[in-house]
């Protein structure tokens, strides 16, 4: 077979991946906390042998994916449960899966009292524990390090955590993340929490759309 047609495919599937990520990015454009993902590419080179030639073809090949981690723009809500985080820092949530961690702050309470995030899973504080309010709880206040006050009584903290390399941190869906890495306590100097604001999507969907053009063309003309 033609080694053209390699090349070519190899580089198609590279750019349906480019495409599906570009999809995904426009699709969370105004998703809480989302931070936009990209496709990091490269040619390898590899040798035709094929009747004793000494030429070499140029493979395309998707290696790996990274995130942009700039923050995203904050927006006022006033709901006293709403907290976005300034600085490269994640909230802890348990999930039946074990520990993951979040950007996206819109957080409420269930039933019980239980401070739950939009996917129902308990918040953490710092002993990773769920944070369970008292029945008589009128007035919620957050501070700058995620230290919480119930009533004006000191009640708990946030888990907010750090971690040396964010790039290592999975998508494990809705706005979570996982990792085998350790994480870290937040730096109070350099993360900060925000209370009565949410922190919106990082994705800058003008620019995404016109890559998702260049993507199309490119499709088309390999």
């Amino acid at each position: 077979m033609d080694n053209s047609i390699y090349i070519t495919l190899s580089r198609q599937l590279a750019l349906f991946r480019d495409m599906d990520a570009t999809a995904n990015n426009i699709a969370n454009a105004n998703t809480t906390g989302y931070s936009t993902e990209h496709i990091n590419f490269r040619s390898y080179l590899v040798r035709d042998i094929n009747q004793g030639s000494t030429n070499q073809m140029a493979f395309a090949h998707d290696i790996s994916s990274y995130r942009n981690n700039q923050d995203g723009p904050l927006k006022t809500t006033d709901n006293p449960l709403d907290v976005a985080i300034n600085g490269r820092g994640y909230f802890a949530v348990q999930t039946p899966l074990g520990i993951r961690y979040t950007r996206a702050g819109s957080f409420q309470l269930s039933v019980d009292g239980t401070l739950i995030n939009a996917q129902n899973y308990p918040v953490l504080d710092t002993a990773n524990q769920p944070i369970i309010f008292p029945e008589d709880t009128t007035e919620v206040e957050i501070g700058t390090a995620g230290n919480i006050k119930v009533n004006g009584d000191d009640f708990g903290n946030l888990n907010v955590v750090q971690f040396d390399n964010e790039q290592l941190l999975e998508p494990a869906g809705d706005t979570l993340f996982m990792t085998d890495a350790q994480p870290k306590p937040a730096d109070p100097e350099k993360v900060k929490v925000i209370h009565g604001v949410l922190e919106g999507s990082n994705v800058n969907a003008v620019k995404e759309m016109t890559h998702m053009i260049e993507v199309s063309r490119a499709v088309g003309s390999t």
